[in-house]
């Protein structure tokens, strides 16, 4: 007889039998779980500007361009939003647009219709996004740009390499004044023989206030205030500013520059 038999005989004879014959049995093993994998999360790093290039003078609104954010995970459809804001803390965003990823790289511009918030330097950043895993990551590295209205007067300068107002900016609204004949950009040679770039900066300046509703007077002063030199004199008489080497003459509705022939 087996010990298991002899146990279950003597607790018999006890009165317990049944409880202790189930005792010699063994229990069941029972299966082990198979533990559910678990995804990894969905990680997306902060996207690469490209353009405009930092501190770029653009007239009109630029198209803004950042190498995609690289991924990690699952991740969903990605999209981009990005902030223009007239501070670099981004405390304030004046404008903002979100548009889908496209390959390599992604890009916004905004509507030709959407009003700056001033000319002057603007910050922008980007930052990518995956709605699905609601994930979004780290903004892009904030950037600067010089927003320029689109104005004869911008765009003469960007041609000859100038920066209308560098630093502070005037007020007005642009549609006062029209350029006439010669402003074109180019060498010039003057009456006495000095050779330099024509329209010169001041002039511009000088134009781009009278466009904005200043008088000559009040634009000449106005520049003498802010820090921006000039030479220019006004001759209301005859409606003229007088330069070194040339003069801005109202003709017509118009305001021409004409070569001086003479000292």
């Amino acid at each position: 007889m087996n010990v298991c038999m002899t146990r279950s005989f003597r607790v018999l004879f006890l009165g317990a039998g049944l409880a202790t014959a189930g005792a010699c049995g063994s229990s069941p093993t029972q299966p082990t779980a198979t533990p559910t994998p678990t995804a990894a999360p969905v990680v997306l790093s902060a996207p690469a500007t490209v353009s405009p290039a930092n501190g770029a003078s653009k007239i009109g609104w630029p198209t803004f361009t950042v190498n995609n954010a690289a991924k990690s995970g699952a991740a969903g459809a990605i999209t981009y939003k990005f902030d223009i804001s007239t501070s670099s803390s981004f405390a304030t965003i004046a404008i903002t647009g979100t548009v889908p990823e496209t390959p390599n790289q992604t890009s916004y511009t905004p509507p030709a219709s959407t009003a700056a918030p001033a000319q002057g330097t603007l910050y922008w950043r980007a930052t990518a996004i995956d709605a699905t895993n609601n994930v979004t990551s780290p903004a892009s590295a904030s950037q600067t740009f010089v927003y320029l209205a689109n104005t004869p007067q911008n765009q003469l300068a960007l041609q000859a390499g100038y920066v209308l107002w560098p630093n502070a900016q005037p007020t007005g609204t642009y549609g006062h004044a029209t350029l006439g004949p010669g402003w074109d950009v180019g060498m010039r040679t003057s009456f006495n023989g000095v050779t330099f770039l024509s329209p010169e900066i001041e002039q511009l300046r000088v134009y781009d206030l009278i466009d904005l509703g200043y008088d000559p007077d009040s634009a000449l002063n106005w520049m003498r205030a802010n820090g921006y030199a000039t030479v220019g004199v006004y001759y209301a008489s005859v409606q003229v500013i007088g330069f070194y080497y040339n003069y801005m003459a109202y003709v017509n509705g118009a305001w021409e520059l004409v070569f001086r022939v003479g000292a």
